[in-house]
């Protein structure tokens, strides 16, 4: 089995509307000394795929390849990683995605597109967002924006990365 986890993101000369939405949301709550936000968009694939295969998806399925890239890696125990990561140096992550048992609408309606572009092995896509915040930060302040704003603690989870 491998699994695939990708990373679609606006190319960095795009402004990213929602992360700067979410930067002014930070703002309003009176958390001061975060310098920037930049969102993507998160699918782990569950299936056979090779390394064409990903591109392939990514590039005619879920990346606008005029605004958007994109990274992708193996999973460990998957093989080999193609991963090239759109992180900054000192950059923090957020990560939020579907508890367990959670119904995923986007991941289904990937496998379903997937399976329109004419390729197999696809068992399950699951998705979320991935967040890089820049500033004067630490991990008790990236937990009180999680769980401010950008995800519901009923239906989903979320990891903080330096």
């Amino acid at each position: 089995m491998q699994n695939w986890k990708i990373e679609v993101y606006y190319k960095p000369e795009v402004p990213d509307t929602v992360g700067q939405g979410i930067l002014e949301d930070i703002a309003d709550l009176g958390i001061r000394g975060v310098v920037s936000v930049r969102r993507a968009t998160l699918f782990w694939l569950d299936g056979v795929l090779d390394a064409q295969t990903i591109h392939r998806i990514s590039t005619e399925l879920l990346a606008d390849a005029i605004t958007q890239t994109y990274s992708a890696e193996q999973l460990p125990g998957s093989g080999d990683s193609a991963n090239t990561s759109a992180a900054s140096p000192g950059a923090w992550t957020i990560e939020v995605q579907f508890k367990p048992g959670v119904t995923d609408a986007v991941g289904d309606s990937t496998v379903k597109g997937i399976k329109d572009l004419g390729i197999t092995g696809v068992n399950a896509v699951r998705t979320g967002h991935k967040y890089w915040f820049t500033g004067a930060l630490n991990a008790a302040l990236l937990d009180t924006i999680a769980k401010r704003l950008l995800m519901n603690d009923v239906i989903q989870t979320f990891s903080i990365s330096p």
